[in-house]
Protein backbone atom coordinates (compact mmCIF):
# COMPACT_ATOMS: atom_id res chain seq x y z
CA UNK A 1 0.00 0.00 0.00
CA UNK A 2 1.30 3.77 -0.65
CA UNK A 3 1.02 6.72 1.55
CA UNK A 4 -0.53 9.67 -0.28
CA UNK A 5 2.49 11.46 0.54
CA UNK A 6 4.30 8.80 -1.65
CA UNK A 7 1.60 9.17 -4.29
CA UNK A 8 2.27 13.19 -4.19
CA UNK A 9 5.97 11.98 -4.58
CA UNK A 10 5.14 9.51 -7.41
CA UNK A 11 3.36 12.38 -9.61
CA UNK A 12 5.98 15.52 -8.46
CA UNK A 13 8.61 12.94 -9.74
CA UNK A 14 6.75 13.03 -12.86
CA UNK A 15 6.15 16.84 -13.16
CA UNK A 16 6.09 17.95 -17.06
CA UNK A 17 5.76 14.66 -18.49
CA UNK A 18 3.17 14.10 -21.44
CA UNK A 19 0.56 12.08 -20.40
CA UNK A 20 -0.60 10.85 -24.02
CA UNK A 21 -4.36 11.71 -25.96
CA UNK A 22 -7.91 10.32 -24.80
CA UNK A 23 -9.57 8.65 -27.38
CA UNK A 24 -11.79 10.70 -30.07
CA UNK A 25 -14.87 12.06 -29.20
CA UNK A 26 -17.74 13.18 -31.82
CA UNK A 27 -19.59 16.22 -30.60
CA UNK A 28 -23.36 15.55 -32.14
CA UNK A 29 -25.68 17.93 -32.88
CA UNK A 30 -27.92 16.44 -29.95
CA UNK A 31 -25.63 16.74 -27.63
CA UNK A 32 -25.13 20.51 -28.55
CA UNK A 33 -29.09 21.13 -28.59
CA UNK A 34 -28.86 19.21 -24.76
CA UNK A 35 -26.45 21.51 -23.89
CA UNK A 36 -28.03 24.31 -24.92
CA UNK A 37 -31.38 23.15 -23.19
CA UNK A 38 -29.60 23.14 -20.32
CA UNK A 39 -27.16 26.21 -20.72
CA UNK A 40 -30.23 28.28 -22.27
CA UNK A 41 -27.97 29.36 -24.90
CA UNK A 42 -29.68 28.51 -28.17
CA UNK A 43 -27.69 30.59 -30.36
CA UNK A 44 -28.56 29.70 -33.62
CA UNK A 45 -24.68 28.63 -34.29
CA UNK A 46 -25.49 26.12 -32.24
CA UNK A 47 -28.55 24.78 -32.47
CA UNK A 48 -30.09 26.12 -36.32
CA UNK A 49 -27.93 23.95 -39.07
CA UNK A 50 -29.43 25.83 -41.29
CA UNK A 51 -28.53 29.36 -40.33
CA UNK A 52 -25.01 28.15 -39.13
CA UNK A 53 -24.60 26.57 -42.62
CA UNK A 54 -24.75 30.15 -43.75
CA UNK A 55 -22.41 31.62 -40.69
CA UNK A 56 -18.81 32.12 -40.48
CA UNK A 57 -17.95 28.21 -39.91
CA UNK A 58 -20.04 26.52 -42.55
CA UNK A 59 -22.10 24.49 -39.93
CA UNK A 60 -22.85 24.72 -36.56
CA UNK A 61 -20.36 24.71 -33.40
CA UNK A 62 -20.27 23.26 -30.08
CA UNK A 63 -20.90 26.23 -27.26
CA UNK A 64 -17.00 27.25 -26.01
CA UNK A 65 -18.16 25.66 -22.54
CA UNK A 66 -19.80 22.03 -24.04
CA UNK A 67 -16.05 21.48 -25.15
CA UNK A 68 -14.63 23.14 -21.72
CA UNK A 69 -16.73 20.46 -19.93
CA UNK A 70 -15.55 17.78 -21.79
CA UNK A 71 -12.09 18.01 -20.52
CA UNK A 72 -12.73 15.77 -17.02
CA UNK A 73 -14.19 12.88 -19.35
CA UNK A 74 -11.72 12.78 -21.72
CA UNK A 75 -8.38 13.33 -19.21
CA UNK A 76 -9.76 10.50 -17.03
CA UNK A 77 -8.47 7.52 -19.28
CA UNK A 78 -4.84 9.38 -19.26
CA UNK A 79 -4.19 9.17 -15.72
CA UNK A 80 -4.32 5.95 -13.47
CA UNK A 81 -6.89 7.37 -10.56
CA UNK A 82 -7.23 3.70 -8.92
CA UNK A 83 -5.88 5.15 -5.57
CA UNK A 84 -7.82 7.84 -5.94
CA UNK A 85 -11.00 7.37 -3.19
CA UNK A 86 -12.68 10.81 -4.45
CA UNK A 87 -11.79 13.72 -6.89
CA UNK A 88 -13.32 17.05 -7.48
CA UNK A 89 -12.56 19.67 -9.95
CA UNK A 90 -10.94 22.59 -8.09
CA UNK A 91 -10.28 24.93 -10.99
CA UNK A 92 -9.54 26.34 -14.73
CA UNK A 93 -6.82 28.51 -15.49
CA UNK A 94 -5.73 29.84 -18.40
CA UNK A 95 -8.66 29.11 -20.52
CA UNK A 96 -8.84 29.68 -24.14
CA UNK A 97 -10.91 29.17 -26.51
CA UNK A 98 -8.76 28.59 -29.95
CA UNK A 99 -11.27 27.50 -32.61
CA UNK A 100 -14.86 25.86 -33.11
CA UNK A 101 -15.09 22.66 -32.04
CA UNK A 102 -17.67 21.56 -35.52
CA UNK A 103 -20.73 19.48 -34.75
CA UNK A 104 -19.92 16.33 -36.50
CA UNK A 105 -16.35 16.69 -36.04
CA UNK A 106 -14.40 14.70 -33.47
CA UNK A 107 -12.09 16.08 -30.52
CA UNK A 108 -9.55 14.67 -27.89
CA UNK A 109 -7.65 15.52 -25.00
CA UNK A 110 -3.74 15.69 -24.61
CA UNK A 111 -2.69 15.85 -21.13
CA UNK A 112 1.18 17.23 -19.51
CA UNK A 113 0.81 16.77 -15.68
CA UNK A 114 2.28 19.92 -14.82
CA UNK A 115 2.76 19.40 -10.93
CA UNK A 116 1.51 17.99 -7.82
CA UNK A 117 1.48 18.30 -4.10
CA UNK A 118 -0.62 18.06 -1.10
CA UNK A 119 -3.29 20.13 0.03
CA UNK A 120 -5.25 20.64 3.35
CA UNK A 121 -7.97 18.44 4.75
CA UNK A 122 -6.02 15.33 3.29
CA UNK A 123 -6.12 16.51 -0.84
CA UNK A 124 -3.36 15.58 -3.42
CA UNK A 125 -3.53 18.54 -6.35
CA UNK A 126 -2.96 17.90 -9.43
CA UNK A 127 -2.53 20.24 -11.78
CA UNK A 128 -2.56 19.66 -16.01
CA UNK A 129 -2.18 21.65 -19.16
CA UNK A 130 -4.80 20.34 -21.25
CA UNK A 131 -5.30 20.58 -24.94
CA UNK A 132 -8.47 19.88 -26.35
CA UNK A 133 -7.76 19.51 -30.38
CA UNK A 134 -10.13 18.75 -32.95
CA UNK A 135 -9.34 16.49 -35.85
CA UNK A 136 -8.96 18.43 -38.47
CA UNK A 137 -9.01 22.40 -36.42
CA UNK A 138 -5.74 21.53 -34.32
CA UNK A 139 -6.27 23.25 -30.63
CA UNK A 140 -10.20 24.10 -29.87
CA UNK A 141 -9.40 25.15 -25.86
CA UNK A 142 -6.44 24.97 -23.81
CA UNK A 143 -6.95 25.42 -19.83
CA UNK A 144 -4.92 24.23 -16.80
CA UNK A 145 -6.79 22.06 -14.62
CA UNK A 146 -6.60 21.49 -10.93
CA UNK A 147 -7.88 18.23 -9.34
CA UNK A 148 -8.25 17.31 -5.50
CA UNK A 149 -8.18 14.11 -5.00
CA UNK A 150 -8.68 12.11 -1.91
CA UNK A 151 -6.62 8.71 -1.48
CA UNK A 152 -8.28 4.94 -0.75
CA UNK A 153 -7.18 3.05 2.26
CA UNK A 154 -5.98 0.42 0.21
CA UNK A 155 -4.37 2.73 -2.42
CA UNK A 156 -1.30 1.48 -4.61
CA UNK A 157 1.32 3.68 -6.70
CA UNK A 158 -0.37 4.58 -9.96
CA UNK A 159 1.17 2.96 -13.24
CA UNK A 160 2.42 5.09 -15.63
CA UNK A 161 1.66 5.55 -18.40
CA UNK A 162 -2.04 5.21 -18.08
CA UNK A 163 -3.03 5.04 -21.29
CA UNK A 164 -6.11 2.68 -21.08
CA UNK A 165 -7.45 3.02 -24.60
CA UNK A 166 -5.50 6.60 -25.56
CA UNK A 167 -2.50 7.34 -27.74
CA UNK A 168 0.47 9.01 -26.99
CA UNK A 169 1.89 11.60 -29.74
CA UNK A 170 5.30 12.70 -27.96
CA UNK A 171 6.19 15.16 -30.67
CA UNK A 172 2.90 17.19 -29.86
CA UNK A 173 2.62 19.97 -27.26
CA UNK A 174 0.20 20.42 -24.97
Amino acid sequence: MATQQEIAAWFQERAGVHCGYSEWFEITQREVDSFADLTRDWQGIHVDPVRAAAGPFGAPVAHGFLVLSLITYLTDSLLDLDWSESGLNHRLDRVRFRAPAVVGGRVRAGVTLLGARMRPRDYLELVLAVRVEAEDRGAVCTAEQTRLYRTRADASLPRFPALGTGSSRPDARV
